[in-house]
Formats: C-alpha cells, structure tokens, sequence
C-alpha cells in the first residue's frame, strides 16, 4: 500500500468531497486526511490516499478529468506526518474469521428500525471492505469515511450498523470468546470498554457508555453513531446471559453534544 497527496481545484465546494470520494473508492483507495479551503477559482481539495501502488496511475488520470476539477497536482504525501506509523499494523489475528462472519444474512436490529435497515445497507460493499477493517484493525476509521462517501446518502447509517455489527462479532471471537455468559454489566466492563478503548476513549456508567473522540461524528456532520450501535451489539451478542442486545444512541458529539453516549439495553 502508498500514500498519494492529491491537490483538485474545483468551482464550487459543495458536494466535491463527496464525488471524488466515489472514484478514489472505486480505484481501490482510502482517504486517510483530507483539506479543504476557498479558493480564487473557488476552492482547493487536497487529499491524502492510501492504496494499490500499481493502480495510482489510472485513479490520478480519473481524478484528472473529472468534470468537477479544473486543475490537478499528484505527489508523494507532505502533510503524511505519522501516517507511515499508522500504516504499521500490529499483528493481526488471520482476516478469514471476519470474512465469514459477514456471509450470514445480518442480524435482527431493533424493532422500530428494522426495515430501513435491514433494506437499505450496501452489503455488497460493506462485505468488500470487511478484508481491510481485519487488515489495518484498530486503524479502520478511514475505512469508514471512505465507506461513507461511497456509499448512497439513504444506505449510509445502515451501512455503518451493518460493518459495525460484524467488526463487533469478529473482535468478539478473536479476543473476548473465552467464558462463561457475563450479566449486562460485567459484559460491558469486560468486554465492551476494553474493546472500545482500541478504538476511541471511554467511560462506564452503568448500562451507558460514553465515547469521546471519534472521527466519524465531527461537529456539524454526520452521526456515525450507528457503527458503534452495530459494533456494541457485535462485541455482546454471544457474550451475555440475554438473548438479544439493543443499543440506542442518546446523544451525539456531531449535533454538539460533549460526548456521544450509548444505552444498552436487553
């Protein structure tokens, strides 16, 4: 895998992020960091990819004649500080286990939301990119941003649940699957912050969790609460005495909460 800093000029910067996220998902890529300020044309996107060597070339040629972009310039990463060390994965339990935990049809989700989500989640993409979630785990947010991007607008927060959910399930198996059925609260001290604090900061209070500093619910944006709903309910599925888990976010940093926080529930 190579680092590509990649620098479009575009008129307008509504959307822009969004549409070249597609094609750099579609040439096999991740972003890793992205820039966006105004511009005298109107505003200069530079982006920071990870991804295939040997298909570079053909996404900086896509990238270049997109219709969106007016000019283009491609280099070796110089704002990549610490990127090299992020890529270093420690080692990794083998990718198979996650693989075929993403073959089942998904899990049931609570009622109330159910049918839009077990509808609208891109499982076909989601199960392409569950290799690279083992791959470069606990480094897997800009697997998730990318996710976001390629994905539609409606299919968003159930693709999410849906890697989320089987992440959950493969740390589970890989790490924790090891006793006896836990009680709700033992589950969640044992099981679900350890697994967390790979991932993001976390607090316990009861059957609540409260996560700061997750990359996929920056003020202003989108929730990306649904991925940890779905990777709660992974880590807890097969750990606790209840047969079903349900995990509902009641706050979220994105709509300018200090924090987002989770009730879990049985």
């Amino acid at each position: 895998m190579a680092e590509l800093e990649v620098r479009v000029v575009s008129e307008r910067r509504e959307g822009l992020l969004v549409e070249l996220g597609r094609v750099v998902t579609e040439y096999g890529h991740v972003l890793v960091r992205q820039r966006l300020v105004p511009d005298a044309q109107g505003a200069c996107l530079t982006l920071l990819l990870r991804g295939p060597d040997e298909r570079q070339l053909a996404l900086q040629e896509a990238l270049g004649t997109h219709p969106r972009v007016l000019s283009f310039e491609s280099s070796r990463p110089a704002f990549a500080e610490g990127v090299a060390a992020g890529t270093a994965s420690a080692p990794m339990a083998p990718v198979a286990p996650l693989i075929e935990a993403a073959r089942p049809a998904p899990p049931p989700l609570p009622a109330q939301d159910a049918a839009p989500l077990a509808v609208g989640a891109d499982v076909a993409r989601v199960e392409r990119m569950l290799p690279n979630l083992a791959k470069d785990y606990p480094r897997i947010f800009p697997w998730l941003i990318n996710l976001e991007y390629a994905v539609a607008d409606e299919a968003r927060d159930a693709s999410l649940y849906l890697a989320g959910r089987r992440t959950g399930a493969w740390v589970y198996k890989r790490d924790f699957a090891l006793g006896a059925k836990l009680g709700m609260t033992d589950a969640l001290r044992r099981i679900a912050v350890p697994a967390l604090r790979g991932l993001v900061t976390v607090e316990q209070h009861d059957h609540q969790l409260h996560l700061r500093g997750c990359p996929l619910c920056q003020p202003g944006g989108a929730s990306g609460g649904r991925f940890f709903c779905g990777f709660i309910e992974g880590l807890l599925a097969d750990s606790v005495e209840t047969p079903t888990v349900f995990v509902r976010e009641t706050s979220c940093h994105s709509s300018g909460a200090a924090m987002c926080v989770f009730d879990i529930s049985h």
